[in-house]
């Protein structure tokens, strides 16, 4: 089988996660998509802060989070 990382920008505060991305990974095994799915969720919210958008003041406010899924393909 084949997964896909799907990533979720939520706020903490609403509980909601209005956004999401598919990235362009993809692998052979549930455990290479999670270990990589920390990683590129790591760098995505590290990247945020240069987001004219997404000050720290704003990340702070709504407590936004990255969080993501290793989604099996054919049930994406």
């Amino acid at each position: 089988m084949k997964y896909i990382i799907i990533l979720y920008m939520c706020s903490m505060t609403t509980g909601q996660c209005p956004s999401s991305q598919i990235s362009a990974y993809e692998f052979d095994n549930h455990v290479d998509c999670v270990l990589e799915g920390y990683k590129v969720s790591h760098n995505t919210f590290m990247n945020l802060q240069t987001i004219d958008d997404f000050q720290r003041e704003r990340i702070e406010k709504e407590k936004i989070v990255i969080k993501f899924e290793c989604k099996q393909l054919g049930e994406v």
